[in-house]
């Protein structure tokens, strides 16, 4: 029974720390993905689109040269990047480099860049990271690419990111081997386990009390650090964000009657699993949601926009995009407070849960919302648009001394052939917000009537 007990442990081992690799591998190219698209989406976003498709090898000396050289040489003296560049589309669909702030060995302008899948995409107008590394004269990398654009909306230039591919690797490596060493010394500890039990030795048993007592006060430690910088977010995250908070770093549970020593290991150890998948649990809330409100955040946002972009690709999808913009919000801010403003804010949030549900609702701005209702018309997207309306009914009826809420909302519905990636159909949902907002305050502050 002890060795059958073994080799049960053993491949439950075996089997948690391949499927945790492979998580922890994604989860953390998934993060590196973001961060490179962060870097090159807001490169591109200061580059003059206009000036950068002029550009030839005989203006380096030029003002518009400089100025794209400058912005680029602020990212690559600022920011934990190997290269970041600019290249150019030439007629034939291949790529060459435009402008290189690297000091050492940059990129001769217009000599031929590596083309991958993700720069033929950039190419088309849409940000995309390499999802395999490619290998050139100056290295191995993972790069992403962001396309900047002149002033009637074509793709001038797109700007590269460069992340060093053996760095990352090595990155994953180092995870990979603390999941093993953590589960070698969860399965030694299984073992002992196994043994005490197996011969009651009270000795033994006292000494795996003491280690078990051990790593319980290393989880204690670890809550106090993570209570004490918790302390001032508690007061600002929605009361179901403070809920799950609270719950993870609660500690001291106790599970089943102690009625010996090894009882008394057994119920520690299920202390211990259960406290770390609470910290696993909240750590990955974190990463895709938004701590104020609760929704999705802007990186899950991102994830939303790729998946629906791959899904138009395969002329399979049907969606409708709505724009959410809280009215005079800057002026409630200023003149009843943030903590008035916030309350606002979190009954939007709230208000716009309730009628779409959260998985479908994104903040991607301090005051601005976006919902991405797959397999929705507009016509059906009406309902709850109507559901909605009713939500800020209530709440301004239920808060009568608080300033009246509105929000400037529009939908757009993607349409095939008409609105050829997510990008256009956004464009037009935020341009139908604005003009509802404008008709908001045209209507709360008409212009004078001409004589």
């Amino acid at each position: 029974n002890l060795l059958l007990a073994l080799l049960l442990l053993f491949a439950a081992n075996v089997v948690m720390g391949t499927v945790m690799a492979i998580h922890s591998q994604k989860t953390y190219m998934k993060l590196i993905e973001l961060r490179m698209l962060d870097i090159s989406n807001t490169a591109a976003d200061m580059l003059n689109g206009d000036e950068m498709e002029l550009l030839t090898a005989e203006d380096e000396n030029t003002q518009p040269y400089q100025n794209a050289l400058n912005t680029l040489k602020i990212f690559q003296d600022n920011i934990e990047l190997k290269y970041i560049y600019a290249i150019n589309l030439e007629p034939d669909n291949s790529f060459s480099f435009s402008v290189d702030p690297a000091i050492a060995d940059p990129g001769e302008f217009g000599s031929p860049v590596v083309t991958t899948d993700a720069l033929k995409i950039a190419a088309s107008g849409i940000s995309a990271v390499d999802k395999h590394p490619y290998e050139d004269a100056w290295g191995k990398f993972y790069s992403s690419y962001s396309p900047v654009f002149d002033s009637d909306h074509h793709v001038a230039a797109i700007v590269a990111v460069d992340f060093d591919a053996d760095l990352i690797h090595d990155e994953i490596f180092r995870h990979i081997l603390m999941i093993l060493i953590i589960l070698v010394i969860i399965m030694i500890l299984g073992i002992l386990f196994a043994f005490s039990i197996s011969f009651r030795s009270r000795q033994r048993s006292a000494k795996l009390k003491q280690e078990m007592a051990e790593i319980k006060n290393g989880f204690n430690e670890l809550d106090k650090i993570m209570l004490k910088s918790s302390l001032t977010k508690l007061k600002t995250v929605s009361d179901d964000n403070r809920r799950t908070l609270l719950q993870t770093l609660a500690s001291g549970e106790t599970y089943g009657k102690e009625e010996d020593e090894i009882s008394g290991i057994g119920n520690d150890l299920h202390s211990i699993q259960e406290t770390l998948k609470r910290y696993i649990r909240w750590l990955n809330e974190q990463t895709f949601i938004d701590p104020m409100t609760g929704v999705n955040n802007k990186s899950a946002y991102q994830v939303a926009i790729r998946n629906l972009n791959q899904m138009i690709e395969e002329h399979n999808t049907k969606f409708t995009v709505a724009f959410f913009d809280i009215n005079e919000l800057k002026s409630i801010n200023t003149r009843y407070g943030f903590e008035v403003g916030d309350e606002l804010m979190l009954a939007t949030a709230d208000a716009l849960k309730n009628a779409f549900t959260q998985k479908h609702v994104y903040r991607v701005a301090s005051d601005e919302f976006i919902v991405i209702l797959e397999d929705k018309s507009p016509e059906e997207t009406q309902i709850l648009f109507d559901t909605f309306e009713g939500q800020l009914t209530e709440f301004n009826q239920a808060h009568s001394k608080l300033p009246n809420l509105t929000v400037a909302s529009s939908m757009c519905g993607y349409i095939p052939n008409e609105t050829p990636n997510y990008r256009q159909v956004f464009i037009r949902a935020e341009a139908a917000m604005r003009q509802n907002k404008a008709a908001f305050y045209e209507k709360r502050n008409p212009k004078p009537a001409e004589v």
